[in-house]
């Protein structure tokens, strides 16, 4: 296995932004390109496709490969002409006759029709157990037309293994929603990556990722905005000088626990003690302070609407370096004192699960309540980290509409609440109003009940411990936790993946990182 430090981050590009790029490529020399024109840049990408198929199937049986009329469709008729020189059979099927193709894509047909090749119609029935898909390419917007939808549906109907060139058909380039979208075994793309192949259904739906610059020179894209696909890396984290005491490690403070739902605070917890923070207090009902004192004798505990001893709620939020609010909080009577309790609080703060539903309901009953004493429910900085369905309550819209466009969503966000954000999921998007990141780690047994919480006990750790830059901080705690998460699934397999297996392999990370 790589040590997490070897993996680099890697820039990801819109469909606009690639569009640019192949025009600086197959500019003149003398205008800052390369020369190339758009038949060599097909000819490579199908050269590319065709071995990266043999790679995967030197004896490949023969090819049914579905063409659309841009750009895309010329890519696969190339990948014809190409197969059929190697002796492979192909079969070609076209969603648009000859007459309707433009540029290069109608020179790559005239191509294949010149090899000898016949073209069917879209509703031809497929003949080889292996399907190049050259619908739509990074092209494609919203739902697939009539007749692409079509040609989608019966290539997700088959049993055939399936070859995306650019990305699935169907699947947005710059976002990773689909509709309808091909669900390939591979995906081949050029040049410069796609942000959509990985986030949002662009994981699930592309299969093996391949990718080839085409003999395209880095620089060209390097001129272009780009979004990055970060990685956890040792240099994320500062060292532990060795003098180092606990409070200069942090006080994370933990709110949350209601009855019945006290694991979510254990686990918050168990990842900010494990992940370096130097004390750790957990205010939750009384009813789990027995299981927490149990499973994490470090932490220290108080009932967060009982004063005893002299401690309060209010004297342990005065010495947090951040709050965690919200990991099994619930939304009922008890979780609305507690807020009652927590809405003075004016320090940094990450909002998590139930908390987001309070943070969504109740901020302007909290500005308005207590800007008579000369305060407002405004705790900075500010951390968020929904899944989708949270988002939507942020942002009081829909699911569907997060899950269109999920950067957009996350700008607004963190425009809305002035916040630094995580929209988990898939390929999780992070960042703030301005710039954001894709996390490049992260597998589907993440899916599973307390893995928010191990992530919000992380990333307030991370946070605390660097509290010149704690925006770096929460960062380094995304990545941190699913890259962890990966190695788990490494031992464990994804489908028994817990939110308590992952957090050995925090610890195990971090050791890396401080001994790099």
């Amino acid at each position: 296995m790589h040590r997490s430090s070897d993996i680099q981050d890697q820039p990801l590009y819109t469909a606009a932004a690639c569009r640019a790029i192949d025009a600086q490529a197959m500019a003149a020399d003398s205008a800052g390109g390369m020369g190339l024109t758009g038949a060599q840049l097909m000819q490579r990408a199908a050269q590319f496709a065709l071995d990266t198929l043999l790679s995967l199937s030197p004896q490949l049986p023969g090819l049914s490969i579905l063409c659309g009329k841009g750009n895309n469709g010329g890519d696969g008729y190339w990948v014809a002409v190409l197969a059929k020189r190697l002796g492979i059979p192909v079969q070609l099927i076209a969603l648009a006759p000859k007459e309707e193709l433009r540029g290069d894509a109608r020179d790559a047909c005239e191509q294949a029709i010149a090899a000898g090749m016949s073209i069917e119609d879209p509703g031809a029935d497929f003949r080889y157990p292996v399907i190049v898909d050259a619908l739509l390419g990074t092209g494609g917007q919203g739902a697939p037309r009539p007749g692409y939808a079509q040609a989608i549906t019966r290539i997700n109907e088959t049993q055939a293994f399936v070859l995306s060139l650019d990305l699935p058909s169907g699947l947005n380039a710059d976002t990773g929603a689909a509709q309808l979208a091909v669900q390939a075994d591979a995906t081949v793309s050029f040049i410069a990556r796609n942000v959509g192949l990985f986030t949002g259904r662009g994981p699930a739906l592309c299969g093996q990722r391949f990718f080839s610059d085409l003999g395209v020179a880095a620089a060209y894209a390097q001129q272009h905005p780009h979004v990055p696909l970060r990685h956890w890396r040792a240099g994320l984290m500062p060292k532990v000088p060795a003098d180092t005491y606990k409070h200069q490690r942090g006080h994370v403070v933990i709110v949350g626990g209601c009855k019945g739902m006290g694991g979510a605070v254990i686990l918050a917890a168990q990842s900010a003690l494990c992940s370096g923070a130097g004390l750790v207090s957990v205010a939750t009902d009384a009813a789990n302070i027995a299981g927490l004192q149990a499973r994490v004798p470090e932490a220290m505990w108080i009932d967060p609407l009982v004063a005893e001893g002299g401690r309060s709620l209010a004297s342990v939020l005065a010495t947090a370096g951040i709050v965690v609010l919200g990991p099994g909080l619930g939304r009922g009577p008890w979780a609305a004192k507690v807020m009652d309790a927590v809405a003075a609080y004016q320090g940094p703060m990450l909002v998590d699960a139930d908390g987001l539903y309070w943070l969504a309901k109740y901020q302007h009953k909290y500005q308005h309540k207590y800007q008579q004493q000369g305060a407002v429910f405004a705790p900075q900085p500010l951390f968020l980290t929904p899944h989708t369905g949270e988002a939507a309550t942020l942002l009081g819209t829909s699911v569907a509409e997060v899950a269109a466009d999920p950067f957009a969503a996350v700008a607004a966000m963190a425009s809305n609440y002035q916040a630094r954000c995580l929209l988990k999921g898939p390929g999780s998007i992070f960042g703030d109003a301005d710039a954001v990141s894709v996390c490049g780690h992260g597998n589907p047994g993440m899916a599973t009940a307390g893995m928010g919480d191990v992530l919000a006990g992380l990333a307030a750790s991370l946070i605390v411990q660097q509290p010149q830059n704690r925006s770096a901080g929460f960062d380094a705690g995304v990545l941190l936790h699913s890259a962890a998460a990966d190695r788990a699934s490494l031992e464990l397999g994804q489908r028994g993946l817990t939110a308590s297996a992952v957090i050995p392999s925090i610890g195990a990370l971090l050791h890396e990182a401080q001994t790099c």
